[in-house]
């Protein structure tokens, strides 16, 4: 993972490939660490449409990106 942090002046809510650019990683890597539950878990915003928070992954990659208690989008 890059030491690089998400900018404040991004939306609240970022893509799924906004996170995996941050984090130096696909965007496939990203939805499976969510999935696991290793990383916050994305947003359903609507019909097939996700985001993730800006705010719950600076805090997570802050906090040296411990496993969360996220888990499946669908829970």
């Amino acid at each position: 993972m890059n030491n690089t942090t998400i900018p404040e002046t991004t939306s609240e809510l970022l893509t799924l490939p906004q996170v995996a650019k941050v984090c130096g990683v696909s965007p496939r890597t990203v939805w499976g660490w969510a999935e696991s539950g290793i990383s916050p878990p994305p947003l359903r915003i609507g019909k097939g449409t996700v985001r993730y928070s800006r705010r719950a992954y600076s805090e997570w990659v802050a906090a040296g990106c411990p496993p969360c208690n996220g888990g499946r989008a669908d829970e």
